[in-house]
């Protein structure tokens, strides 16, 4: 059964090295679809006159020797008037790959995946962080797929952080890495790793330990359904020398299986300041961040995008850059496009509450390397907030604004636009991390 929602492409006709097919825009565009949803290839653009947009389980379709699909098809108009389209819907038995072509022209189309076994989500947590007049060790949880207030989920077993928390989650467990502990106050920065059985509620248990050096604070943490993450954080905070203190480093865990951290390899710079890397179920985006040393603060802010093949370990390579350089951003995905949205403009260890917050979101398609766009703008800007998502919404939550902030927002990944106000977190928060049973498609 479709969702309610039909999403929307804008399918243009280019000349790039002869006619070519531009999905929103990109050219040849790699496009998945979800089961459960429809999809709309909007074709009422005049450049597609004598164009027609049908899919196929052929590369080049009936150009190739192959046949037109038509199970959850539907067409309506003529290419390049008012009202075209080429309308599918998606559902468990739509073939894991379709291609999609014009009946009349070769070489004009591109790829279409459909993931197999594909998990839809519905659980957020909302996990411990920093409120007046100390940290906290509530878990709050809401449903991605409706609207409305988080409810308490449970605890942790030990309190949160005054510098971040960040997560890895699959379908059933969630993975949180503590930054620092210290009940009404800020204490000493921990290496603890707790887990959480996301459909059930109750307190966190043990995971392992974050290995390495320095103080582990204010990294950034993300995964896919086998590997999680840990980059980046705080060397020496007593010290602040230039250069030395933020770390490159990247650890790697298993989600199946307790345990603690190893090295994977280095981010292409030093940084801190992330919260969140999100990416597909074969690679990792991270962006932004802050590092010591510079003058004045605005430059210590980056916009760089990282990126790294999951399954094998290795250094970060560069992606692109942000339109915008900020810390302390919310980050998501739905294994096709990584969203960023909120933060900063001053490093996360001055400024926090002085500092410009940014309410604008921009995007990265993940396959494809090259600079962020814009998406839209969240409700209300703040920094310090995490984000998290299902296949087709993303939530951002939480965060800095410029006090604590109960807020949640809501976007449609899958398109362009403002967020949209969800309900409230059950209290204000900052520094949280964030999670969910979907995971973005990334199962």
């Amino acid at each position: 059964m479709a969702r309610t929602t039909t999403f929307k492409y804008t399918v243009t006709v280019v000349d790039s090295g002869g006619n070519k097919y531009a999905i929103d825009g990109n050219t040849q565009q790699y496009v998945t679809l979800f089961p459960g949803c429809t999809y709309e290839f909007n074709q009422d653009d005049s450049t597609n006159g004598g164009h027609p947009l049908r899919f196929s389980e052929t590369d080049g379709g009936t150009h190739g020797g192959g046949s037109e699909y038509t199970t959850g098809v539907t067409t309506s108009g003529t290419p390049g008037s008012a009202t075209a389209f080429t309308k599918i819907e998606v559902t468990g038995s739509t073939p894991y790959r379709l291609y999609y072509y014009c009946t009349q022209h070769s070489g004009m189309g591109g790829l279409v995946n459909v993931p197999p076994n594909f998990v839809t989500g519905t659980r957020a947590l909302a996990v411990s962080g920093n409120e007046a007049p100390g940290n906290s060790q509530e878990i709050q949880y809401f449903n991605i797929a409706t609207t409305g207030n988080a409810a308490d989920f449970g605890d942790m077993s030990s309190y949160g952080t005054s510098e971040g928390s960040s997560c890895g989650s699959n379908t059933t467990r969630a993975v949180i890495n503590h930054d620092r502990t210290g009940g009404a106050s800020p204490g000493a920065n921990t290496s603890t790793q707790e887990q959480i059985t996301i459909a059930s509620q109750g307190n966190s248990a043990n995971f392992g330990d974050i290995t390495g050096n320095g103080e582990n604070s204010d990294g950034g943490g993300g995964s896919n359904a086998i590997r999680g993450f840990r980059m980046g954080h705080f060397n020496s905070y007593a010290s602040q020398v230039p250069d030395t203190f933020a770390t490159n480093d990247i650890l790697y865990y298993s989600l199946a299986s307790e345990g603690n951290t190893a090295d994977f390899g280095d981010l292409t710079y030093a940084c801190y300041g992330y919260r969140s890397c999100v990416g597909s179920s074969t690679r990792m985006i991270n962006t932004g961040g802050s590092y010591y040393g510079g003058s004045p603060q605005t430059t210590r802010v980056r916009n760089i995008i990282d990126y790294w093949t999951i399954a094998s370990t290795g250094n970060a390579s560069d992606f692109g850059d942000l339109s915008t350089a900020r810390d302390t951003r919310g980050m998501l995905s739905n294994g096709v496009r990584s969203v960023i949205g909120g933060g900063q403009n001053a490093p996360s260890d001055q400024g926090a509450v002085s500092s410009t917050k940014i309410n604008t979101i921009e995007y990265v398609t993940i396959a494809s390397t090259g600079n962020a766009t814009d998406f839209g703008d969240l409700t209300v800007a703040r920094s310090q907030m995490s984000g998290t998502s299902s296949s087709t919404r993303g939530v951002y939550m939480g965060g800095r604004s410029p006090g604590a902030s109960n807020v949640i927002d809501y976007i449609t990944i899958g398109s362009t636009g403002n967020a949209t106000d969800y309900g409230d977190l059950a209290t204000a928060m900052i520094n949280i991390g964030a999670a969910s049973d979907g995971h973005g498609g990334l199962q």
